[in-house]
C-alpha cells in the first residue's frame, strides 16, 4: 500500500487547468481528445510516449500515480541541475500550461505542481484512488465536472457543491461567517487544521502587523508575500477558491502600524450567498445535510507517526457515528490497540473541529453532527508500530499537566526540527506575548536579533535556535548577540542604521537589559557560550531550553509565576522554572 496525502493543497487555484486533469480519466472529454491528438508528443522519452499513445488509443480511464504526476527528470533521464531543465513524462505535466509560458516557450509543469492538482482532484471527489495499486479513476462527480462548460452555472454549482463537502473549506465558511468582517489568513488559519503537529503551523495575526512595522520596505514586502505558516498557506488557498466560486469577498485588512504608516494584508470575507449555501448545506435535519467527504489520508500530513494518528482519527469519525459516550469511544479505541491518554483522544477531537467537522462536546458527551461518507481505513498493524512514541509520551504529559493550547505544545517538536527555525521563532515570540504577558517585538533581517521582549521596567534580546541535536558553544553566535547588545547600550545610527533598539520603550533603565536564548535544549560546552558574552558586555543572560519555555508558560498563567521577577532568573545559567 503507498501512504500518500489527500486534503490538504497549498498552490493549485486554477478551476480551468483543475478540469483538464479529471477530464484525463474521460475519453469522451475534448482534452482527452487533445492528449491523444497532439500533447502526447510533448513527452520527451519515447518509450513512455508510445504506451501513453497506446492506453489513450484504447480509450483506457484509469493511470497510475507515476504515469500521472511523473518524476523530475532532464533529457539524459538524470535528476535535473534546474528545475526549467526537466522534460515532460506525464498526463497532467503536459496538461497544465505553466504561467511562463509565453517567456519560456515551455508548455508542460513540474511534477510538483502535478502533485498538487492531483491531490486536489481527489480531495475534492472528482478522482478516487486505489491506495493498494496507486491507480486513479473518474468519480460521478468528476465525470459531471468534467463534462461542464467553462465559466458556466452548470460548472460554478458543481464546485460550490464539491467545496460544501470538503470540511477544511466549511471550516473556512463558519469561522469568517462567525466573524462577521474580512478576515487575514493569520486568523483563519489560527483555527484550521490539526493545530499542535507539523504540517499545520499558523503565525500569529498581531504578530505579523507588528513585524510588518518594524520592517525595511523591502523586508514588508517579503512578509506580505512570503511569510506565513502551513495553515495560513491552506486557509489563503481555500478562500481563493471560495471566492472564485462567488461564496467569498477580498479587501486589504489594515492597520496603523507602529512606524506609522498604514499597512495590512489580504483580508477574506464571507457573503450572503455563501452564508445561505453553508446553511442550507448543513440543514436543519440529518436527512438534508449535504454529506461531508473524507478520507483517511485526509487526518495527518507529517511525521513518523502519521499513519498511526491517520487511523486514530478515523476510528474516532468512525465510532462518533456509533456512540456520544467519551468513556465509550475510549473504550472502543482501546479494543483497537489504541491506549493513548485522554487528553491525546480529546485534542484530536479538538482537531477535528478544526479540520471542518461539526462537533459537540461537554463533558462526557461527543456529538457528530455532520453525515459523513463511507470512508475506508487500511488494514494495518499500525498500533504496534507506534514510532516516535517518546514524542508522543512527552506531548501528553504536558497536555495533561499544563493548560497550554496544542499550538505551543507543539513547539516541543519545532524545537528539534532545525528546518523550522521560522516556526520557533515566530511561535515562541507569540507564547512570550500571549501565556507570558510580556511585550514581544519580532525582528529578524539583517542586522537584527530574532525578538525583543520587555516590560516597562526591563528589556531582553532573544535569540531562537532550533536543532535536532541541541545548541552547543559556537563562538560566532556569541559574537553576534555581543553586537546586539552593544548596540543597544550604545544606540548608535553610524553603528546600526537599522535603530532596532528604538522598539524597547524608553522608559526602561539602562541596567536592566538582559539577553537570552532559546533552543530545544543546551548541550556540550554551551555553558562557555553564556559565560563569555555576560563577561564581554558586563550584561547579565539566561537559556531557555524548550520544556522550561512551556513550564514558565503554565506558571504565569495558572498565577504562580510573577512575571515582573523574570530579572531574577538571568544569572547566566540555564532557567530552571521547574526542577527536571
Amino acid at each position: 500500500m503507498k501512504s500518500r496525502t489527500y486534503g490538504w493543497v497549498q498552490n493549485p487555484s486554477s478551476f480551468i487547468s483543475l478540469k483538464k486533469v479529471v477530464q484525463i480519466f474521460n475519453n469522451k472529454s475534448n482534452h482527452y481528445q487533445l492528449l491523444k491528438e497532439k500533447l502526447v508528443d510533448t513527452i520527451y522519452f519515447e518509450d513512455i510516449r508510445t504506451i501513453f499513445l497506446n492506453k489513450l488509443q484504447e480509450g483506457v480511464e484509469e493511470f497510475s500515480y507515476l504515469e500521472l504526476v511523473g518524476t523530475s527528470k532532464d533529457r539524459n533521464g538524470r535528476l535535473p541541475k534546474k528545475r526549467s531543465d526537466a522534460v515532460a513524462d506525464a498526463l497532467i505535466q503536459i496538461s497544465i500550461t505553466p504561467q511562463q509560458t509565453k517567456n519560456t516557450g515551455k508548455t508542460w509543469t513540474d511534477n510538483w505542481t502535478a502533485d498538487g492538482f492531483l491531490r486536489w482532484a481527489v480531495s475534492l471527489n472528482f478522482v478516487s484512488v486505489d491506495r493498494e495499486t496507486d491507480c486513479f479513476s473518474i468519480t460521478a462527480k468528476g465525470r459531471a465536472f468534467s463534462t461542464t462548460l467553462d465559466g458556466s452555472d452548470e460548472e460554478i454549482a458543481i464546485l460550490q457543491q464539491a467545496l460544501l463537502a470538503y470540511p477544511p473549506a466549511t471550516q473556512i465558511l463558519s469561522l469568517l461567517k462567525e466573524h462577521g468582517g474580512y478576515c487575514t489568513k493569520y486568523y483563519l488559519g489560527e483555527k484550521l487544521g490539526f493545530r499542535g503537529e507539523k504540517g499545520f503551523t499558523s503565525y500569529n495575526e498581531d504578530i505579523m502587523f507588528d513585524w510588518l512595522g518594524a520592517a525595511t520596505q523591502s523586508e514588508r514586502k517579503s512578509i506580505k508575500s512570503d511569510i506565513e505558516g502551513t495553515s495560513d498557506k491552506y486557509a489563503r488557498g481555500i478562500c481563493n477558491w471560495l471566492k472564485n466560486v462567488g461564496l467569498v469577498e477580498t479587501k486589504t485588512v489594515k492597520r496603523l502600524l507602529d512606524n506609522g504608516m498604514v499597512d495590512g494584508f489580504q483580508g477574506y470575507k464571507i457573503n450572503a450567498r455563501g452564508i445561505h449555501l453553508l446553511n442550507q448545506s448543513q440543514g436543519s435535519s440529518k436527512n438534508t445535510r449535504l454529506e461531508k467527504f473524507i478520507m483517511w489520508e485526509f487526518f495527518a500530513t507529517h511525521g513518523e507517526n502519521r499513519d498511526y494518528i491517520r487511523t486514530r482519527r478515523a476510528y474516532i469519525v468512525k465510532f462518533l457515528q456509533e456512540t456520544q459516550s467519551l468513556s465509550i469511544l475510549l473504550a472502543k479505541l482501546r479494543s483497537k490497540g489504541f491506549n493513548d491518554e485522554k487528553e491525546i483522544i480529546l485534542s484530536d477531537i479538538e482537531g477535528l473541529i478544526n479540520f471542518g467537522l461539526r462537533i459537540g462536546y461537554s463533558e462526557n458527551r461527543i456529538i457528530l453532527k455532520d453525515r459523513v461518507n463511507d470512508f475506508s481505513i487500511p488494514n494495518l498493524e499500525i498500533t504496534k508500530e507506534l514510532k516516535d512514541e517518546q514524542s508522543e509520551k512527552r506531548k501528553a504529559y504536558f497536555l495533561k499537566e499544563t493548560n497550554l493550547p496544542l499550538k505551543y505544545i507543539e513547539l516541543l517538536d519545532i524545537a528539534y526540527d532545525g528546518k523550522r527555525n521560522r516556526d520557533f521563532e515566530i511561535v515562541t515570540m507569540e507564547l512570550f506575548r500571549n501565556v507570558y504577558r510580556l511585550q514581544s517585538k519580532l525582528l529578524g533581517g539583517v542586522r537584527k536579533p530574532d525578538g525583543l521582549l520587555y516590560k516597562h521596567r526591563f528589556g531582553i534580546i532573544v535569540d531562537t535556535k532550533a536543532y535536532g541535536e541541541g545548541y552547543s558553544k559556537s563562538i560566532s553566535q556569541a559574537d553576534e548577540m555581543i553586537r546586539y547588545i552593544e548596540d543597544n547600550k550604545r544606540r548608535d545610527e553610524n553603528r546600526n542604521s537599522t535603530k532596532w533598539w528604538e522598539h524597547f520603550p524608553d522608559c526602561i533603565p539602562k541596567q536592566s537589559f538582559y539577553f537570552m536564548w532559546v533552543s530545544s535544549k543546551f548541550v556540550g560546552k554551551f555553558q562557555e557560550q553564556l559565560d563569555y558574552t555576560a563577561n564581554e558586555t558586563k550584561t547579565n543572560g539566561a537559556a531557555l531550553n524548550v520544556e522550561q519555555l512551556l513550564w514558565g508558560a503554565d506558571l504565569v498563567a495558572k498565577g504562580k509565576l510573577d512575571i515582573s521577577q523574570l530579572p531574577s532568573y538571568f544569572q547566566n545559567k540555564e532557567i530552571e522554572f521547574v526542577k527536571a
